[in-house]
């Protein structure tokens, strides 16, 4: 006699309360927290800019990063890391060499379309050009972590 495994699109099977009147989802999972118990929400999203970009210019590591933002954030940024290395390899050696752009954080935009949710834009200014970063940061177990992040 076989069990169905649901998969992730499919309702969650009903598990059985507790004597407490919670579940193990409820109790294990994401704990969404409100901005009053956070820190700050600026210097996390100066923060978590200043060393994205510096991932994204192949200053760090992806890893370095990874306690602050969601799995699928991760897994883009290191796509796009992973790419970059590619793509440089195939040049030759003295192309290779990466010099550490300067660059400064700027004109910082918050709205917070709920408790708990920020979403924020950071003028990022270079030698040569302007670029914003875009990012929403929500409070998950007391802590902020980054649910979505864009370079434009």
């Amino acid at each position: 006699m076989s069990t169905k495994t649901p998969s992730p699109g499919e309702e969650e099977p009903e598990i059985p309360r507790s004597f407490l009147g919670v579940t193990a989802n409820e109790q294990f999972g994401r704990q969404w927290s409100a901005t009053e118990d956070l820190p700050s929400a600026k210097m996390f999203a100066l923060n978590l800019t200043h060393r994205a970009v510096e991932v994204l210019h192949g200053l760090r590591e992806p890893a370095q990063i990874s306690r602050w933002v969601t799995e699928e954030v991760f897994l883009s940024i290191q796509k796009y890391v992973n790419g970059e290395v590619r793509r440089r390899s195939h040049l030759a050696p003295a192309a290779r060499i990466r010099k550490a752009p300067k660059f400064t954080l700027s004109h910082m935009h918050l709205y917070s379309p709920r408790d708990g949710v920020v979403e924020v834009c950071v003028l990022v200014k270079q030698a040569n050009r302007c670029r914003t970063a875009a990012l929403r940061i929500e409070g998950i177990d007391s802590r902020w972590r980054a649910t979505a992040f864009a370079l434009l």
